[in-house]
């Protein structure tokens, strides 16, 4: 099974992030993006750049055979292919996830399990695309989007769009969630009304705060983005959900990220 962009790049094994990164270099004083930066870094979990987070070749071996066991139920036939291609993409989830917290945490350079794991991966045509200008791993797509088509109304259809939400927003950035990569405003629209909808439909209580979090924060970008007649409707939206999130969560570390977009937008905190 091949994703439209899930063959490698090139590994980035012995290149630096700053390197394979021209926008991180940007970020070298302590301005208001830096510190948003490190407010979002928090939010996303410090684990991503813990020094000794290692991949082992237990955990890489059983990535692979969960691939393999994915494809084969894949094309057993149209009865269990939706739920065979949902747990195939949320395979490359992990992985994708595993091989960018391996390369954030050893400094741009994969370990040899990692490159282990990215080797069987493309042997398979399931390996993520390294992309220059975020500095990591994209997500394959295909799986999560098939899986879906193939079963919208699914008990899993939710958990595949919270992935495919949280990539389209995470990877649409370096540092700055305002300095935008490789996205426009109509993505924003469509990620934007995603991530409302998810909010609202998501029983798991951590899922739906990143949803509305990814919501507020799409809103506030897009008013930056969009043509100078619509930025004072989509400033209004963004101030109201900020505020709505910070009442929701006051206690996640979330909402001081909230409280300094509210700032940058020109509200009261």
């Amino acid at each position: 099974m091949t994703d439209d962009s899930a063959m490698a790049n090139a590994s980035p094994t012995g290149q630096s992030l700053t390197a394979g990164c021209p926008r991180c270099a940007a970020f070298r004083g302590p301005g208001p993006g830096l510190v948003l930066f490190v407010l979002l870094f928090l939010t996303l979990g410090a684990s991503t750049l813990v020094a000794h987070d290692l991949i082992d070749i237990e955990r890489a071996n059983g990535l692979v055979s969960a691939a393999d066991e994915g494809v084969a139920l894949a094309a057993a036939g149209p009865g269990p292919e939706g739920m065979a291609r949902f747990a195939l993409g949320m395979v490359l989830v992990e992985a994708t996830d595993t091989l960018n917290r391996d390369l954030a945490a050893h400094s741009g350079r994969l370990t040899v399990n990692a490159e282990l794991l990215l080797k069987a991966l493309v042997q398979r045509d399931l390996a993520p695309r390294f992309d220059d200008a975020i500095g990591r791993y994209r997500l394959p797509r295909t799986p999560l989007e098939e899986a879906i088509r193939l079963s919208p109304e699914a008990p899993y259809s939710l958990r595949a769009r919270f992935e495919l939400l949280k990539a389209g927003f995470y990877e649409s950035f370096v540092l700055d969630p305002f300095q935008l990569v490789g996205i426009g405003l109509d993505d924003l629209d469509h990620q934007i009304a995603e991530a409302k909808a998810l909010a609202l439909a998501i029983a798991s209580g951590d899922d739906a705060e990143e949803a509305a979090f990814i919501h507020a924060i799409d809103l506030a970008r897009a008013s930056q983005l969009a043509p100078p007649e619509e930025r004072r409707a989509y400033t209004g939206k963004a101030l109201t959900a900020l505020g709505a999130f910070s009442e929701a969560y006051p206690q996640s570390i979330r909402a001081a990220t909230a409280g300094v977009i509210i700032k940058r937008l020109g509200g009261a905190e």
